[in-house]
């Protein structure tokens, strides 16, 4: 049963006016109690109205099933990343490395923060201030980058939503505009004369092949550098992708989880098919001129020394989507190619570069019409030649 209780007095025996108690002005003078799945609880006010307020709101509360318990009320940040990083177990180590690093810029000031506690302006603010020393002299920081501020905010905002989910706040205090736009990332797609000017500055054929297999295949560098031997398909033409290599070579599972295939042709078959001969189908599929699997801590010291100043090697997967593009290709069939998890994502970055198709369509439009005005003449003149009277419409 709900109750206010005057913390500052106490019964008189003769059943009159109470009496000042042993608590008499200390702390708030009245308590509110109530119950709670079982278990009693209180909270203590400085006047009895804004005690029985707060009875009246536990009350509604509980019939509209929004009240937050005590228990769940005493839920911290820390509680909720503990709970959210669980459920993230099953995505690729790059995305959990990059959950992780915002976190700990989250931990120092958050993590013993009960989840109701934290304020909109509070979170908005802090999200806008941070720092890094990356790359700075010691002694000195820098504004965080656009995108860690909001990899940041995202990992805060869903730690906040998981506390909706668990009851400990009745509605997230950050809303989706809160977070730091995306930068736009300049993205600098390769020209077939640049590709071949990067080839020829590489210092040996591994070099290049992996150079070629990026280029002409749109793989992420880690996909590329987890290529077993079993992965390529000469007979079809095909190259299997199902795991990834991080940093140290550790292997794992490809960003979206989703496992598929990529066309691949020409001279670029051949040498592959060639690299594959003979050996174990667990091999890795490109190797150093040493015989060592490729990881990307192998690749960037020999990319930083000939690779194009200004230019990631991740770029070169931009520079394989314009291309295929530019070939004709549709947006699933790119999709499909780079592996994104839908065509959207596709559209989002690169949307543009269809946009440049347009300005080609006349000349196509042109030339189509041209060339099925030839083959209908064409047409025309095999029939003359054999008297026969066949119907031919021009275009």
């Amino acid at each position: 049963m709900a109750q206010v209780v005057d913390q500052w007095t106490v019964r008189n025996p003769d059943g009159g006016r109470r009496l000042r108690g042993p608590r008499w002005g200390k702390g708030n003078r009245w308590l509110a109690r109530w119950d709670e799945g079982g278990k009693r609880v209180s909270k203590s006010f400085a006047n009895k109205d804004a005690a029985l307020a707060h009875l009246e709101d536990v009350g509604s509360g509980t019939r509209a099933g929004t009240h937050i318990t005590k228990e769940r009320a005493a839920l911290t940040i820390g509680d909720m990343w503990v709970l959210w990083s669980a459920m993230k177990s099953g995505t690729s180590k790059s995305t959990r490395a990059g959950y992780e690093s915002a976190w700990r810029r989250i931990e120092p000031r958050w993590k013993d923060v009960p989840c109701g506690d934290v304020e909109r302006a509070d979170a908005v603010a802090w999200l806008n201030e941070l720092t890094t020393t990356k790359g700075c002299k010691p002694g000195e920081s820098k504004p965080l980058g656009g995108s860690s501020k909001r990899t940041t905010g995202i990992v805060l905002r869903a730690l906040l939503d998981l506390a909706v989910d668990h009851k400990a706040v009745p509605a997230n205090p950050m809303k989706r505009g809160d977070l730091p736009a995306a930068p736009e990332t300049p993205r600098r797609y390769l020209s077939v004369g640049e590709v071949d000017g990067l080839l020829a500055a590489m210092p040996d054929e591994p070099c290049r092949l992996v150079v070629r297999t990026l280029v002409l295949t749109g793989l992420r560098p880690g996909e590329c550098f987890g290529l077993q031997v079993q992965d390529l398909d000469a007979r079809r033409g095909r190259i299997r992708v199902e795991r990834a290599v991080d940093d140290k070579g550790t292997v794992g599972d490809v960003k979206t989880h989703q496992h598929r295939e990529v066309p691949v042709g020409g001279g670029l078959l051949d040498d592959l098919t060639l690299a594959a001969g003979g050996r174990r189908r667990t091999a890795p599929l490109l190797r150093t001129s040493a015989g060592l699997s490729w990881t990307r801590n192998r690749w960037r010291p020999l990319w930083a020394k000939h690779g194009i100043d200004g230019l990631d090697t991740y770029e070169l997967r931009h520079t394989a989507a314009s291309w295929a593009i530019h070939a004709g290709a549709n947006v699933k069939t790119v999709q499909t190619m780079l592996g994104h998890r839908t065509a959207a994502i596709t559209l989002d970055i690169y949307s543009h570069l269809w946009d440049d198709e347009l300005d080609a369509m006349p000349a196509r439009l042109d030339a189509h019409m041209k060339s099925e005005r030839e083959r209908f003449r064409q047409r025309r003149q095999q029939s003359d030649s054999r008297g026969g009277n066949v119907q031919v419409t021009a275009v």
